[in-house]
């Protein structure tokens, strides 16, 4: 028998790369390397592909910044550190010599340089801070509130000049965008209920900024001048009734008075040139397709401002590749159509080169250059382990299903190679998490279904089938797929999931009594939801992370997640007051009394994004009504698990549970682990 292609040892050791940025002298790109929770900061030659570790020791890197000279600033372990390079005579990198800047109590959770270089800002505690390196001189700027990030949005910007910066900040709760140009000099700032945000500068003096509606059904876009004495000037709003989607930042032109949008007026997220001064906006990009890579992607426009690179599915809606747009003519061109999903594209300084992040059905998402012109192709890391047979892994296979209302409802069906004719295998609906996201034809862009994805194809090792649905209210299909779930959270897309389940009982190979359901944080509150809605319809349910209570997260998120409260308020179509059968709808612990199949939960107890309290809430329930579950906690895990050993013993935790509720059969009396075992 022949070995796997891919076992839990190699999932485990897949690495994950973020945050590529540019050097300023286009020799290198930084970015933030994740194996197994162990986070540090590399620095790859775009020539050579020679990789230079700069962060020392196993506390974690969270973000960076490349100051003008070529210098570093990182966080790590909470802590403010600066390095530059020395010995470059030496070799094409050299080596790196750091220094601690900040070490407080309190950790550091953002850094940004200076355009010149010669002062970084960074937050700690909720506090703006400024180091002079001159000085070196420390400054506390008198922002009113805790200074922090609004979703993925960054907290602090410099304007183009220096001469100021442009933070978001929380105060008794209320949420505000503010500039200050000095430590004690507070130019401007908002007073509103209003989520400002995302902010962009467009120039010295000028900041672009969104302001969404409380009910999060419209998005007003303004341009101020932070020092005169004028209101905001209003230069467009988005108008959804259904509940706003996604919200990317403006890309300033160089020009200092346009700026690129990314909008769904025409049905799909397109790019719109809009002139902050005249007014007009100018369609850039249109047809069936989406315009962005993922919910945090976003187009660049070129150093000579020219040209706007994006990430689009165009071509094939399960997949993304790179375009670019001639801001003159409006000429769309190709850069990059190779099969697989390509985003996060980032001009070179001299705009001679594109960085973007590549993944297919044979490997993870890795970092690539190409030429402008789209040649020489090439990639910069590797991301599969050693033993990984990429020739033979399982491959996705388009299928379509009908859901809630008679939607079609797309997804990729994932089989165990070489199955035996007339043998019956267990199968698993696999539910995204987010919402806005999309599982791809191949490995997705977004690392927690970078690492379900390759989980599965484990478990098509172990001999599971494996359905990923793409339930509505994800990204990929349009402006009405992707609200389709208003009115409706946890109802419609349950109904997607149920009839996912459903679909893989018609197939020859998969046995309907052997059908299960996972998934991670809205995966999670999905699971639950369909074990709820449907009992008769799954064997099994694995929640990681969901929402069992509506009412008690939303609650929670008003106060620490006031991104995702206000996306949910519009797709709930208002408060509990205002429409109370939809917020009941969106709890399946109303309906714990109809659950049947057994339950499995794990749960982090630091989690940022669901808090711990909703498991404790599920065990009540299910304690009170007598279910069948089982609850696994890992003290001060992250949403998505961060490390190693802890995603090692959930999954072996999943794996009885498939063999214990889904007769999977042990891995020990397997043909192909036998014959292994012999060989050894």
């Amino acid at each position: 028998m022949s070995r796997p292609a891919i076992t839990l040892d190699h999932v485990l050791a897949i690495p994950y790369f973020s945050s590529h940025t540019w050097a300023p002298d286009g020799r290198r790109l930084g970015y933030i390397h994740d194996d197994g929770g162990q986070f540090s900061l590399r620095l790859v030659n775009v020539a050579t592909g020679e990789i230079v570790e700069v962060s020392k020791g196993p506390d974690p890197v969270k973000a960076f910044a490349w100051a003008r000279d070529g210098g570093l600033a990182y966080l790590q372990g909470g802590q403010v550190v600066v390095a530059s390079a020395e010995g470059l005579g030496r070799g094409p990198d050299g080596g790196w010599a750091s220094t601690t800047l900040y070490a407080g109590a309190k950790a550091a959770t953002a850094v940004q340089w200076s355009p010149d270089g010669h002062a970084l800002a960074f937050v700690a505690g909720g506090r703006l801070w400024t180091l002079d390196r001159g000085g070196p001189t420390l400054h506390e700027w008198a922002i009113p509130g805790r200074v922090a990030a609004l979703g993925h949005d960054p907290a602090v910007t410099w304007a183009p000049d220096g001469s100021a910066l442009a933070v978001t900040f929380e105060e008794d709760g209320q949420w505000d965008l503010a500039v200050a140009a000095a430590p004690g000099e507070l130019l401007w700032r908002t007073r509103t209920e209003h989520l400002e945000g995302p902010f962009t500068w467009l120039r010295p003096g000028r900041l672009l900024f969104a302001r969404s509606s409380p009910a999060y059904t419209q998005r007003h876009w303004y341009v101020v001048d932070p020092r005169a004495s004028t209101p905001p000037r209003w230069l467009h709003t988005e108008d959804e009734p259904e509940g706003l989607g996604a919200s990317f930042a403006a890309q300033p032109h160089p020009d200092g008075r346009h700026a690129v949008l990314v909008l769904r007026h025409e049905g799909w997220w397109h790019l719109y040139l809009l002139d902050t001064e005249g007014g007009g906006l100018r369609t850039l990009t249109s047809g069936v397709g989406e315009d962005v890579g993922h919910a945090y992607d976003h187009p660049r426009i070129s150093p000579d401002g020219r040209e706007v690179i994006f990430s689009s599915n165009r071509l094939d809606l399960g997949m993304r590749h790179v375009f670019g747009v001639d801001l003159d003519t409006g000429a769309v061109r190709p850069v990059l159509t190779a099969d697989g999903t390509s985003v996060e594209a980032e001009w070179s300084p001299a705009g001679s080169t594109i960085a973007f992040r590549h993944s297919t059905v044979h490997h993870a998402p890795e970092l690539w250059v190409v030429n402008r012109d789209g040649s020489d192709a090439h990639r910069l890391t590797r991301s599969m382990p050693d033993g990984v047979d990429q020739a033979r892994l399982a491959l996705p296979q388009p299928a379509r299903t009908t859901g809630a209302l008679g939607w079609e409802i797309p997804g990729y069906l994932m089989t165990p190679r070489d199955m035996e004719p007339g043998r019956r295998y267990p199968a698993l609906v696999y539910i995204h998490g987010g919402g806005m996201r999309q599982m791809r034809e191949g490995f997705p862009p977004l690392e927690a279904y970078v690492f379900f994805y390759a989980v599965s194809l484990w478990l098509a090792e172990r001999g599971v089938v494996t359905y990923f649905v793409n339930y509505r209210g994800g990204i990929g299909y349009g402006k009405t797929f992707e609200q389709g779930n208003s009115g409706g959270l946890a109802v419609l897309e349950c109904e997607d999931c149920v009839q996912a389940g459903e679909y893989l009982k018609t197939l020859p190979f998969v046995d309907p009594d052997r059908v299960g359901v996972w998934g991670i944080s809205y995966g999670g509150w999905l699971t639950l939801a369909a074990l709820c809605r449907s009992p008769e319809t799954f064997a099994l349910g694995i929640n990681i992370a969901g929402i069992w209570d509506f009412d008690r997260w939303m609650s929670w998120a008003k106060r620490s997640y006031r991104p995702a409260y206000d996306y949910f308020l519009g797709r709930a179509r208002g408060t509990r007051e205002q429409n109370p059968a939809v917020w009941d709808g969106a709890s399946p612990g109303r309906l714990v009394a109809q659950m049947r199949a057994p339950l499995i939960n794990l749960h982090g107890t630091s989690d940022e994004a669901v808090p711990f309290e909703q498991l404790d809430l599920i065990v009540k329930d299910c304690l009170e009504h007598a279910k069948a579950f089982e609850t696994h906690y890992y003290p001060e895990e992250t949403h998505l698990f961060t490390h190693r050993a802890t995603w090692r013993d959930a999954l072996r935790k999943v794996e009885a549970a498939l063999e214990e509720h889904l007769g999977l059969e042990p891995e020990t009396t397997r043909p192909a682990a036998a014959a292994l075992a012999a060989d050894s």
